[in-house]
């Protein structure tokens, strides 16, 4: 059965791909056939093994997903119908769009993964910050793994975190767990990794999601941050959050006392400009 679905994903990318016009509507098909065909190759279990007949490529590779040179349509054409397919989801209304539509969004957003197209970061990031965008948690993630710690990423970040009313929570943490940890493996002691810190640390305040990565971070990045005033405020804060997970409260009722019963001065540090 495996088998089958392999043979009529190659048939139906076959017959898409001999469309010799390059408009924008065949360019579509053309990247739909691939995305769909990348749905339905794989088995549902992929842990029962995968039959793939003579003459089929598996499509983990540019040339296995879109094809070569074939029927007018060259690959390097067909890598270009497909990153202009990516540009659409930044302005497109995806929630709108059927549930295979829907599924093929997913599906481009693992292809770039598996393919490592960081070309592909600025589509992705659109699509990240599209309000009627979806796969969002995904594109996110895959937006942070694709880009450097600058000035730019830590725009697109804070622009995500401080939206809390157009964010889920989920989506938000990817946000704070991906990029913190970017940070963590790096000095940040000037230039655009300093800031990114510090744009952490003037919105410690906007929601107790991520709170917990943030005083990590923090402590482990600020000089003093560890034994302040600062992070004992910031504690205080977190605890008046109402409804929040039982961890969540534990970790801070655990900052607090540790605080506490240091019995040492908590010094107030300054962080960054205007960040206190």
């Amino acid at each position: 059965m495996n088998a089958c679905r392999v043979i009529v994903y190659a048939m139906a990318v076959a017959m898409v791909f001999s469309a010799s016009a390059h408009t924008t509507a065949e360019s579509n098909m053309v990247v739909r056939a691939a995305l769909y065909g990348v749905l339905t190759f794989y088995p549902d279990n992929i842990e029962d093994g995968l039959v793939i007949p003579p003459g089929v490529e598996e499509p983990n590779t540019w040339h296995g997903f879109l094809g070569g040179d074939t029927n007018g349509w060259t690959l390097s054409e067909k890598k270009s119908a497909f990153d202009w397919y990516l540009t659409s989801l930044g302005t497109n209304d995806c929630r709108s769009l059927d549930e295979v539509q829907r599924e093929e969004i997913g599906m481009a957003i693992d292809m770039c993964d598996a393919l490592n197209h960081t070309n592909s970061v600025s589509s992705i990031k659109a699509l990240a910050l599209n309000p009627r965008g979806i796969y969002r948690n995904e594109a996110i993630e895959l937006a942070l793994k694709f880009s450097p710690v600058d000035d730019a990423t830590t725009e697109f970040v804070e622009t995500i975190i401080t939206n809390v009313s157009g964010y889920s929570s989920g989506e938000r943490v990817e946000c704070y767990w991906m990029y913190a940890k970017k940070l963590q493996q790096v000095p940040c002691t000037n230039g655009a990794c300093a800031n990114a810190l510090y744009m952490f640390y003037r919105n410690r305040k906007v929601s107790g999601t991520g709170a917990a990565t943030l005083d990590r971070l923090f402590s482990d990045k600020i000089v003093g941050y560890a034994n302040s005033s600062n992070r004992l405020d910031t504690a205080l804060s977190m605890l008046m959050v109402t409804n929040m997970r039982p961890q969540f409260v534990e970790y801070f009722v655990g900052v607090t006392n540790q605080l506490l019963s240091s019995g040492q001065p908590l010094p107030w540090i300054n962080v960054g400009a205007g960040g206190n």
